[in-house]
């Protein structure tokens, strides 16, 4: 049987209440946080009525929900955080709710750099589906132009971007950044746009380990991008 548009909207409503409880423990963590490294949290904000400056990436959309909203400076990087969560219709026609930790920071480089997403295998189903249809022309990079790349990254993710950036963005993350990220980074995903690094967790527990994760991987491969960027 067709589930109904009304159990559609009663298992959504289960999981908006289920999220909205866990968003209790959620901003105490991301209090902690913030506090310890010297963020500013401004909690929820509307991206149709408060003036900050927002987190794009291919989260945005016209009905995503910003909550724990920091800002700060941190290891020389402008450094911002969201809680963001959205209602969206599944290829079956079912609905659910996505939601996505992101850290965005604003790189330092003046040299153009090609949008690009490293996506978590196993992790860029259903979190990640809208970025494939905002960006259609993205495809997987095919890797190992310049150097072999370890099996570690590439069982781990996959590399996506134009094909006609595909070289650019390959030499932006050779074999050595991509050891590191398989290393490291794995669950988290990573997209740059318009010089900002955006790291997502999806579908993980957050802890304080998890922010102090995201935010050490986060600046380190902001500057390693700012360095690359200035070779390729």
């Amino acid at each position: 049987m067709v589930p109904t548009l009304h159990s559609h909207a009663k298992r959504l409503a289960y999981k908006i209440s289920r999220f909205v409880s866990n968003n209790r423990t959620r901003r105490h963590i991301v209090d902690r946080f913030t506090s310890k490294i010297g963020m500013m949290y401004f909690g929820t904000v509307s991206q149709h009525e408060d003036e900050h400056e927002m987190i794009r990436g291919f989260t945005v959309s016209h009905s995503h929900e910003d909550n724990h909203y920091s800002v700060g400076t941190v290891g020389g990087y402008d450094v911002s955080l969201v809680d963001r969560s959205d209602s969206v219709w599944n290829n079956d026609g079912t609905m659910s709710v996505q939601n996505w930790m992101i850290m965005a920071f604003k790189l330092k480089t003046k040299q153009n750099l090609p949008h690009f997403f490293i996506g978590a295998r196993g992790h860029i189903d259903k979190p990640y589906e809208t970025f494939f249809t905002t960006f259609p022309n993205f495809h997987p990079t095919h890797l190992g132009t310049f150097e072999d790349y370890g099996a570690d990254f590439i069982g781990k993710y996959a590399l996506y971007s134009r094909p006609n950036m595909a070289i650019m963005t390959e030499r932006l993350i050779p074999p050595s950044a991509a050891r590191t990220i398989s290393g490291h980074f794995w669950p988290l995903s990573m997209e740059q746009n318009e010089h900002v690094l955006y790291v997502y967790s999806a579908g993980q527990k957050v802890t304080l380990q998890l922010l102090e994760s995201i935010l050490e991987n986060g600046l380190w491969l902001a500057a390693h991008i700012d360095r690359q960027s200035e070779l390729v």
